[in-house]
């Protein structure tokens, strides 16, 4: 306005500008001063909320305005923004550099107060800050831009954390041949600038376009999908390089997938027998020596205790308890990851097993429904420790699965070869020989009660190995090795497919998230297969195992105490005196009652089963094969006539 008085243009003669003139140039301001006036004050009260990338929701929510004006300006303010976002992004995308001096960024590093313990290598460094993310860029293309500059990042800060070798005096040759290889293969990595210079010109393609809007309006708003190209085609080449650069030799894939499969899967069947075998020696030796403990600290306690305070007593009570329970707890950690060692030895899995260890958390294992099966009172899982560079593939959540599946199916393997075993010990063949089975024999000849309650016995055991058999070689058979071989045939190069042998590099039309994805689906398939994903199913199944492992303890009990072995080896007929005494003590047929208790839960619980399985979705259907589970477990009509009349 100044200028267009001074240069007289607006002058009516005699230099006299009028004033209507003047309001007249100045009435398009009336309406949009109030309004960037309304839009300071918001950003003024509120600065927190409107920060850095969260500017942009405020800003897109001001442009719908039928004010065209302030329109205008709010999309020239939106086009500055966007100028300072695309630095950002190509420092992040490009260099794998966070330049966020004022924390303006929806990427964000880590901050020092997590424990970043617990989290993978491939996550400690950066996360998502979903409240800045700019609403109108979608989560999943900031997960992507956040996948690119991560991937940098991390090759960025191998040498920091991967670059220096640690050996002791007592390591093992193969540990530092391992820990050199390793070291050598993280310090070989380097960011191709060609790759480099391709992402820069792809946006800067992206920057010219946005130029050529002349500012009126940006085209990440007007046409979001030609940044979600540029961002999708970046992220390729980025997952493509970064999986044929790191996951290879090795560290391939296929051998983490193939050890996952041998060991938390139980394909190395007999590994998982020695480890069984051998964790049942270990639970009763460790379950007599703690009676012993227990008994010794009580002698002790009644001599030391008395003329003491009470109140004296019972803090030291709990001081020694608190301490005895962790150096317990610390010595009971480190004997189950012996046994992991000793029950490889002479099998398949020797030497196999680095990065495995036994976990014992309470709190950790509290989501772990089978947890409890083998030793209900000491849980524990297996886990795997992530470490580069599977931690760029893996997710310790994936573990957290794998482990879920070793629970039950070291559970099943464990109720299975417990009921195996019990025909050893109702047997007992290496204590009576040869004569006595002969005895045993001319004894179930017999027609009388206690042959009944013995035929009830072996009955009983009979219909349980039967489910427990048909359901583990169902879960192996049909639901592991099927989704396991679809996964292998997926990322697996179609040169070898042909040669029909194995490779150690990827599926040549699968990127680093394709299998990924893959490797998601079978995790997925296999806890749909198990049955694993509905709570009901889960519940029926743990409490058919912890029914037969009662049945198992119970006749084990009895065998030890000769009550089972005293009524078999009756060779002559009952007297008067005898049979008085059974029918006015019940207690003789005690263990017999329990029996048949435990046969009416089984029944319910194993018709509740077929039930809850026929009902279950299509695509538990599907992956579980539930279809051939039923058929083989309705052998007879067994379950479908109960279920009919239920």
């Amino acid at each position: 306005m100044e200028q267009r008085i001074l240069n007289k243009e607006d002058e009516a003669g005699d230099g006299v500008i009028p004033l209507s003139l003047m309001m007249a140039h100045l009435s398009q301001w009336d309406i949009l001063l109030p309004s960037l006036w309304k839009l300071i004050q918001i950003l003024l009260n509120e600065p927190e909320k409107y920060h850095g990338c969260r500017l942009f929701h405020l800003l897109m929510n001001q442009a719908h305005t039928g004010i065209s004006e302030y329109r205008v300006e709010i999309e020239a303010i939106i086009h500055k923004l966007h100028d300072v976002l695309y630095r950002q992004l190509t420092a992040w995308i490009v260099y794998g550099q966070c330049v966020d001096p004022d924390n303006e960024f929806f990427i964000v590093p880590y901050s020092s107060t997590h424990n970043t313990s617990s989290i993978a290598g491939w996550d400690k460094f950066y996360k998502l800050n979903e409240e800045q993310i700019p609403s109108h860029l979608s989560t999943t293309l900031a997960d992507s831009i956040l996948f690119i500059g991560k991937a940098l990042v991390t090759v960025n800060k191998m040498d920091k954390v991967h670059g220096s070798l640690h050996t002791n005096d007592n390591d093992s040759l193969e540990t530092i041949t391992k820990s050199l290889r390793t070291f050598e293969h993280t310090r070989k990595i380097v960011i191709p600038e060609e790759m480099r210079n391709k992402h820069l010109q792809l946006l800067l393609q992206l920057h010219s376009c946005h130029k050529d809007t002349g500012g009126t309006s940006s085209p990440w708003i007007r046409y979001p999908h030609q940044l979600q190209q540029v961002i999708a085609e970046i992220r390729r080449s980025t997952a493509a390089w970064l999986f044929q650069q790191v996951l290879i030799g090795d560290h391939g894939i296929h051998r983490y997938l193939i050890s996952f499969r041998q060991i938390f899967l139980l394909d190395y069947g007999d590994w998982a027998t020695n480890f069984i075998e051998a964790f049942a020696t270990w639970r009763r030796t460790s379950f007599a020596r703690t009676l012993n403990g227990q008994k010794d600290k009580s002698r002790h306690r009644k001599s030391t205790e008395i003329n003491k305070d009470p109140r004296v007593t019972s803090r030291n009570n709990n001081s020694i308890y608190h301490t005895t329970a962790k150096s317990t707890m610390i010595f009971k950690y480190q004997e189950l990851n012996q046994l992991l060692t000793k029950a490889s030895i002479g099998t398949d899995a020797e030497d196999q097993l680095n990065g495995y260890s036994i976990e014992l958390d309470n709190e950790l294992i509290k989501g772990y429904p089978f947890a409890d099966i083998l030793f209900a009172e000491l849980p524990f899982i297996l886990s795997y420790k992530l470490d580069w560079p599977i931690d760029l593939f893996l997710s310790p959540a994936n573990i957290q699965t794998y482990s879920q599946l070793w629970t039950f199916l070291i559970s099943l393997k464990e109720t299975q070869m417990s009921l195996n075993n019990l025909w050893k010990v109702l047997r007992d063949e290496a204590s009576y020989g040869s004569e006595r089975n002969h005895k045993i024999s001319r004894y179930l000849s017999n027609d009388n009660e206690d042959s009944h309650q013995e035929r009830f016995v072996w009955h009983m055991r009979s219909i349980m190995l039967f489910w427990i058999d048909i359901f583990w070689n169902h879960i192996q058979t049909h639901v592991i090795s099927s989704h396991f071989q679809v996964l292998m045939e997926m990322i697996t190069p179609n040169g070898d497919k042909k040669a029909n042998r194995r490779s150690f590099l990827p599926n040549d039309k699968l990127g680093f998230e394709e299998i990924q994805s893959s490797h998601e689906k079978f995790l997925n398939d296999v806890i749909r297969g198990c049955l694993l994903s509905s709570k009901e199913c889960t519940k029926v199944i743990h409490d058919i195992l912890i029914i037969c492992r009662d049945f198992c303890d119970l006749m084990e009990h009895l065998s030890e105490n000769g009550e089972w072995i005293g009524n078999k080896r009756r060779k002559t007929a009952k007297t008067a005196a005898e049979i008085v005494n059974q029918w006015t003590k019940s207690n003789d047929f005690t263990w017999l009652e329990r029996v048949q208790e435990i046969e009416e839960k089984f029944s319910a619980l194993s018709n509740t089963f077929f039930r809850l399985v026929s009902t279950q979705s299509p695509d538990v259907k599907v992956n579980g094969r539930v279809d051939i589970l039923l058929m083989q477990l309705d052998y007879n009509k067994w379950f479908s006539k109960s279920y009919i009349h239920s």
